[in-house]
């Protein structure tokens, strides 16, 4: 059975094949939609900074580029983001300089040093009532958080952005 995933503007299910030009057709009905004044209220993520700038990064090097692609991706689709990110993610980073661009442009919490980043992000979902982007199972926080699995929201990231997966 070919994998689904689901349209970030829209929610609805696509086989992947189909998906990039659905989103492409969506996008646009968006923003011509965002130009004519109708406007809906923004949901909610608290995504896992750290997460997304590992994925598809060759030799586990974090990609700087991949923050500011998923933040494009998920603003465009209209949700209202908060990046978590861990205090030692700046000097493991790939690009430094586009990892300050970044948090300077978007909203952006580093955890302190020395602490989880994960229990960061579960604060700040359970504070704004948001779902959590990342593709981390958070299991060792499952027991005292169960409802982390309803809010869990992964992902799948292309070279044009990341798309939210069910």
């Amino acid at each position: 059975m070919p994998k689904r995933a689901r349209c970030p503007h829209c929610e609805r299910l696509f086989n992947r094949d189909a998906l990039d030009i659905h989103i492409q057709k969506c996008k646009n009905r968006s923003q011509t939609s965002q130009a004519s004044g109708k406007s809906s209220q923004k949901r909610k993520l608290v995504v896992d900074g750290n997460n997304i700038a590992h994925s598809l990064s060759p030799r586990g090097k974090p990609k700087a580029q991949n923050l500011t692609l998923a933040y494009h991706s998920l603003t465009g689709a209209g949700y209202d983001l908060v990046f978590v990110i861990s205090a030692a993610l700046v000097h493991k980073i790939d690009n430094p300089g586009m990892l300050s661009a970044f948090m300077l442009s978007a909203n952006v919490v580093e955890a302190p040093r020395g602490t989880n980043d994960d229990i960061r992000i579960i604060q700040l979902a359970k504070k704004l009532d948001a779902n959590i982007v990342s593709n981390d199972r958070f299991l060792d926080w499952i027991d005292q958080y169960p409802w982390i699995t309803s809010r869990l929201r992964k992902y799948r990231m292309t070279p044009a952005g990341l798309i939210l997966a069910k």
